[in-house]
């Protein structure tokens, strides 16, 4: 609290006015930081009809948004570790999930997705970001693209046959 009091060019004493704990101004810093992410994927959807584009953007921009705060999360994850704020954080991911779960189920009701479950494709996509920003603190050297993920994510692995040869893939 110290330094970070000395940081913001204010002594210890008034800094505790505002904040009782350190938990306490992480979890502030870290709330705004979740409302950034929400409202940056928010906006940055609203204008594109095409669900695809949506995912595409969404994906984008959650990477970018985790690449701008990347020494924030890891400097907070090495200090309090993944377990810290598990309350608010499932409340972020519950949001995350509503919105992108919509833009899923507009996709496969508008033919453009594949008649799948949605909640399913919804949980992959994010556990899938939700490793992006893992690998942010354990292993920066092998992030990957957010055009390559949102490619593999929206045409698969499996190259596609047509009709006469078996489009069917066994699973």
């Amino acid at each position: 609290m110290r330094m970070i009091a000395g940081e913001a060019g204010i002594s210890v004493g008034a800094l505790y006015l505002y904040y009782r704990s350190k938990e306490e101004l992480c979890s502030t810093v870290f709330k705004g930081l979740f409302n950034e992410f929400r409202d940056a994927i928010a906006e940055r959807t609203r204008e594109i009809s095409d669900p695809a584009e949506q995912i595409r953007t969404y994906i984008g921009t959650y990477m970018e948004m985790a690449r701008v705060h990347r020494e924030f999360i890891y400097t907070f994850n090495k200090d309090k570790g993944f377990a810290f704020g598990v309350e608010w954080k499932q409340k972020f991911f519950v949001e995350l999930r509503r919105f992108l779960n919509g833009i899923i189920r507009r996709g496969i009701d508008e033919g453009i997705f594949a008649d799948i479950e949605e909640s399913e494709a919804t949980k992959i996509v994010l556990s899938v970001l939700r490793g992006y920003v893992v690998s942010i603190v354990i292993d920066p050297d092998n992030l990957f693209t957010a055009d390559a993920c949102t490619d593999i994510l929206l045409n698969g692995l499996v190259k596609r046959r047509g009709p006469q040869k078996g489009a069917d893939v066994p699973r």
